[in-house]
């Protein structure tokens, strides 16, 4: 059973430790994490080479197929000297093009969070008000009064957000647009109060709030303690590029302006994490290349066959390394550039849902269903590419669809196992560490790293109902969480 093994630091008074939580491949479209270790390290610091002497100290001889970190420094140097080690090993899929996966939620945050300097003077105000409320009690009971006067049902208090954690910003907004009447009430009320925002301000927290509620939705699409396999986030971040190409059209000023140094890190971080996520959608049976083809055509025009040829040729290249036999499929290739999408025979894809982001794809798909005939003799690859897609559903189980197809699909089945189990973000990695911080604190400091071990293990493999947490929203754990990374691990 392939691993997807996260890397975690953990400090206490006394001493340092890591912790190694395991997201395996289960019979569910969804990884479940368990904490399976917990290591002590004696040291006073963490060496620049550690991360290279542990693979090799704990006998993780496994080939890694790819390691997820968030965006630090510390991070970058840990992932450079552990993919120089593997290379030389010749350890690592691709030449390691799909090594380095930086954290899918932690990118978002970075593009907010650069997208919301443009409007700060707004967000200040917002903050401000808040602050002066929470001075004095008869500050807040004018502000109830005005509720009251203003009737208004929403009773929802507006809570302060956490600067650095942009979805709280978000939250922060969402509860304080409903009450700009009471807002606009207090400032009659209390001559003291004067830092209510303009109609325009208010105006424009609400287009900003719009902009931010689809970063938000699809950050809590991918975190959580259960958390999706690795094919639902390319649609996500692509659904999300296209939003950005339409703001840049805006009416508003103020969302054209915000929406370029968005889109700038969004395509920095994009080059590097969107072979793997390609890849992860390929084998996902519902979409297959037709998804890469739609979107990369979408979001660059005539030259989107370019990055759909990148992705082929990739997934072409995996599919050798893992043994397969690609002499059929190059030939088909050659033949039919541009014709890699699967021959469309189920007419039965619901495209209902207006609310749903992909009914596009199916009207499209269904347009360009290829009609070519293959040749007799297929590769495995070849064969799976040409099948028709399977329909879209809900609870479709897309591990549990590889397992039953592996006597079939030997190679892709094995292909599909590694690479779904990538976890593109490090949410769910928080969400047990925040488990360690309260651990590990001043009382009990002095334990053994058996009971420790013990401690942290136990409380995560209790039987208890696990509740999805969106990122960054249990505000008061996040500082506990130091430093953290995954490594998918796979057995040779």
């Amino acid at each position: 059973m392939r691993n997807a093994v996260e890397r975690n630091l953990l400090t206490s008074p006394n001493r340092r430790m890591s912790s190694l939580p395991s997201n395996p491949t289960g019979p569910s479209s969804t990884a479940d994490e368990n904490e399976i270790a917990i290591l002590d390290s004696e040291e006073e610091e963490v060496k620049e080479d550690d991360s290279c002497k542990k693979p090799r100290e704990k006998k993780l001889t496994s080939k890694l197929t790819s390691v997820v970190v968030n965006n630090a420094s510390s991070n970058d140097s840990m992932v450079k000297c552990l993919k120089s080690w593997l290379l030389d090993k010749s350890l690592l899929n691709l030449g390691g093009d799909l090594f380095h996966v930086r954290c899918s939620a932690h990118i978002l945050n970075l593009i907010v969070q650069d997208g919301l300097v443009i409007i700060g003077k707004l967000l200040h105000k917002i903050r401000k008000t808040l602050k002066y409320l929470k001075r004095s009690t008869s500050s807040y009971q004018k502000f109830e009064n005005a509720i009251n006067q203003c009737k208004m049902k929403n009773k929802k208090r507006v809570g302060m957000d956490v600067q650095n954690r942009w979805n709280s910003t978000f939250l922060m907004l969402e509860t304080a647009l409903p009450l700009k009447e009471a807002f606009c009430h207090l400032e009659q009320m209390d001559r003291n109060y004067k830092f209510n925002p303009s109609k325009n301000d208010w105006k424009v927290a609400s287009v900003v709030h719009g902009c931010l509620k689809k970063f938000y939705e699809a950050t809590y699409h991918f975190s959580g303690s259960i958390f999706p396999t690795a094919n639902v986030f390319f649609p996500d971040l692509c659904n999300l590029r296209i939003k950005m190409r339409q703001w840049e059209v805006s009416e508003h000023d103020f969302i054209r302006e915000m929406v370029i140094p968005m889109k700038a890190k969004f395509e920095k971080y994009w080059e590097e994490c969107s072979l793997v996520l390609s890849i992860a959608v390929v084998l996902d049976p519902r979409f297959k290349l037709a998804l890469v083809e739609y979107y990369y055509n979408d979001l660059y025009g005539e030259g989107g066959e370019r990055y759909v040829d990148r992705v082929r040729n990739a997934i072409a290249d995996l599919f050798v390394e893992y043994g397969g036999d690609l002499t059929p499929f190059l030939s088909y290739v050659g033949d039919n550039i541009g014709e890699g999408i699967s021959s469309c025979g189920n007419k039965n894809i619901d495209v209902e849902d207006d609310d749903d982001k992909l009914s596009d794809f199916d009207k499209w798909y269904q347009q360009s269903c290829s009609s070519t005939i293959l040749a007799s003799q297929k590769s495995e690859l070849q064969s799976y590419l040409n099948e028709p897609v399977f329909p879209r559903k809900d609870d479709f189980d897309i591990l549990g669809w590889w397992k039953a197809n592996s006597p079939k699909f030997p190679i892709l089945s094995k292909m599909a196992h590694d690479i779904l189990a990538i976890p593109a973000t490090t949410v769910a990695s928080e969400s047990t560490f925040s488990i360690g911080g309260r651990v590990i604190d001043e009382t009990r400091a002095a334990l053994l790293p058996d009971v420790v071990e013990a401690l942290i293990t136990t409380g995560d493999w209790l039987p208890l109902k696990k509740k999805r947490k969106v990122f960054g929203e249990d505000l008061s754990d996040s500082s506990k969480v130091l430093k953290l990374g995954c490594i998918c691990v796979r057995p040779i």
